[in-house]
């Protein structure tokens, strides 16, 4: 039915106030769209230019004869709409739209929606369903819903962040949905490129932490023609609800992910062998039981393309790259040598790794090689400028160059609660400018090995595994004694001498790769290469879940790339589940299912007790 239907075509005022009609039932819903954004600006310091866009725009409101409303604003910047359109089960859909009429630098844009409503709560980074007592914020990787009163807001893609926060004496909820925010793309660059490192005394710590003098990335190119979308939609809510299903990060009921990404510093073949199979003689290659392949977990390691031996180029090192790749691991690139390497460079050693494919970058010595994304890599510098290279040679991953927790005490920690609970915590990001290029944190992990063992124990994984939780470790497993000098730095080898010679793999580090390893095995950790995690990570904000009249949702994949085992939690234990027809793969009790998502397709789900249909939401049949 139209809404306002003796209004219908009419201009609404602009006010904030939309009164509309959700499930049959009236909702005064709060909604403002705010775009901070400055003029394209080509000069030294394109951070300075000054803003032409800072606050809420004033959106002129339109009831339309199919009960759409819609708000507009046009300026000499953008083109921007809020459309509230009906759907099925007396459901609101969300788009906005920002249509770019020139160029421009984005700094955040954000719809915010407000409405009464008893017991706000809303899905937390650790994909925990709780009541909202206190701002919570999402980012990417995180599905977004929050619901109070009347309503239950489920986010679409376009969401890459929300601040949900509970109104003043529990009587509501304020939801604000970022299409762009700087927080969330925390990209930043050296503000010089060195032309030699200072003397740091050999020092891990403190010392290199000197050197993190960065200038931050706050504003993202937009331009003429560009367009920003956001999806959500509003469902009514019933106190008969069982409620939605949530999303989960990782496949066929995984809890928890783990990543170990392995810098190519003073990388020596035997060394790398013993960690990957936990011994260095040539016999163990491929061998089942010790390090890393051998007992089944994934490895992002990089490599050197060139400069002798240890990388690349040595025939060892090569064939050690052959069998990450057969294993399903992945090679990633640690600039190209560990010398400062011009655009020439970049390209052939982009040229001479294309036999691995290599998805991941990782800047080497940033403060003097100025290829590096973090100093001239992601600019237009004429020398140094690497992005579009690397783009080019199917490069999608680039390193933050900076740890979450920087040079502390090495620790599991999670990504995704690496701040507290209403502050961002991203993840990844796309790199400003660099269409095709994303950036991903990690988190330090350079110890020596009883310390990094310790840090993996039980209770460690345990707490990973509660919080549905991501780990990324930047690690140096593979560097040799041969080219290791200075006590702090031997000792964090993760290497020892094997009795009658060689090397082997330190033994309590072992055994705590055995403690993931049977985690793996049971289903509970997902062992990842950085690109499976963060291209599934990007997958998710494609995904929308669909809630209709007859009871079923529609899990929708709105992007190019499938989703095996798509894992979601039950608001219910006990129910039967169905995926077009066929039984859904359900752990005991029915808590989690899980399914697989076609590129660019959808599936049916449906639930049901002893064979009967049971609705999750119970919407309306309006027409």
């Amino acid at each position: 039915m139209p809404v306002l239907p003796a209004l219908a075509a009419l201009l609404l005022a602009a006010a904030p106030t939309v009164p509309l009609v959700l499930g049959g039932e009236p909702l005064a819903l709060t909604v403002s769209l705010e775009v901070r954004a400055a003029p394209a600006h080509r000069g030294a310091d394109p951070e300075a230019a000054p803003l032409v866009l800072d606050g809420p725009l004033a959106l002129a409101w339109v009831a339309g004869p199919d009960g759409t409303l819609t708000g507009r604003a046009v300026n000499d910047v953008l083109i921007a709409e809020v459309r509230l359109i009906p759907a099925p089960g007396g459901a609101r859909r969300l788009a906005v739209s920002l249509r770019w009429r020139r160029d421009a630098g984005l700094e955040r844009a954000a719809l915010r929606l407000g409405w009464a409503g008893a017991g706000p709560g809303a899905v937390g980074r650790d994909l925990v369903a709780e009541p909202l007592i206190a701002p919570r914020r999402t980012g990417r990787g995180t599905p977004l819903l929050a619901w109070a009163g009347p309503a239950l807001l489920v986010g679409g893609p376009g969401v890459v962040a929300a601040v949900l926060a509970p109104a003043r004496g529990d009587a509501g909820l304020t939801a604000t949905l970022f299409l762009d925010d700087a927080a969330e793309r925390p990209f930043a660059t050296y503000r010089e490129c060195l032309t030699a490192l200072p003397r740091l005394g050999g020092q891990p710590g403190h010392a290199w932490a000197d050197l993190e003098r960065k200038r931050p990335w706050t504003r993202s190119p937009r331009r003429a023609g560009d367009e920003d979308r956001l999806t959500a939609t509003l469902y009514p809510r019933s106190p008969g609800d069982l409620g939605p299903l949530v999303p989960q990060r990782w496949a066929r009921g995984a809890a928890a992910a783990l990543v170990l990404t392995d810098h190519a510093d003073r990388t020596d073949a035997g060394a790398l062998r013993a960690v990957l199979y936990g011994h260095s003689d040539l016999r163990a290659e491929g061998s089942a039981g010790a390090g890393l392949l051998g007992r089944g977990l994934a490895f992002t390691r990089t490599f050197f393309t060139s400069g002798g031996a240890g990388t690349l180029e040595e025939p060892a090192v090569a064939a050690l790259a052959d069998r990450l790749v057969a294993a399903g691991s992945e090679v990633g690139l640690h600039s190209v040598t560990a010398l400062r390497d011009d655009r020439a460079a970049v390209r052939a050693g982009l040229a001479a790794a294309a036999r691995w494919a290599p998805a991941v970058w990782i800047d080497h010595e940033p403060y003097v090689n100025c290829e590096a994304l973090s100093a001239r890599g992601a600019t237009a510098d004429a020398s140094y400028g690497v992005a579009d290279l690397l783009v080019a040679g199917g490069v999608r991953w680039g390193w933050a160059a900076g740890d979450v927790a920087g040079f502390r005490r090495v620790e599991l920690g999670d990504l995704f609660q690496a701040a507290p609970p209403g502050e961002p915590s991203p993840v990844l990001y796309p790199l400003p400018g660099a269409p095709g290029l994303w950036i991903f944190q990690t988190s330090f992990f350079y110890a020596p090995p009883a310390e990094l063992a310790a840090a993996l124990s039980e209770e460690a994984l345990d707490r990973l595994e509660r919080g549905q939780g991501l780990f990324v470790g930047h690690t140096y497993l593979g560097a040799g004694p041969a080219g290791t000098r200075g006590a702090g730095a031997e000792a964090r080898l993760a290497v020892r001498p094997a009795p009658g010679g060689g090397l082997i793999i330190a033994p309590e580090l072992d055994e705590a790769l055995a403690r993931l390893a049977a985690r793996v095995g049971a289903g509970r950790l997902a062992s990842l290469t950085w690109s499976d995690a963060g291209d599934r990570l990007r997958a998710l904000g494609e995904v929308e879940l669909r809630y209709r009249e007859d009871g079923a949702v529609e899990v929708v994949n709105h992007g190019a790339a499938a989703l095996p085992g798509l894992t979601l939690v039950a608001p219910a234990p006990g129910l039967e589940w169905w995926v077009d027809g066929r039984p859904a793969t359900v752990e005991p009790g029915g808590a989690r299912l899980w399914l697989d998502l076609p590129a660019g397709g959808a599936v049916i789900l449906q639930a049901t007790r002893r064979l009967l249909p049971v609705p999750l939401l119970h919407l309306s049949s309006l027409p």
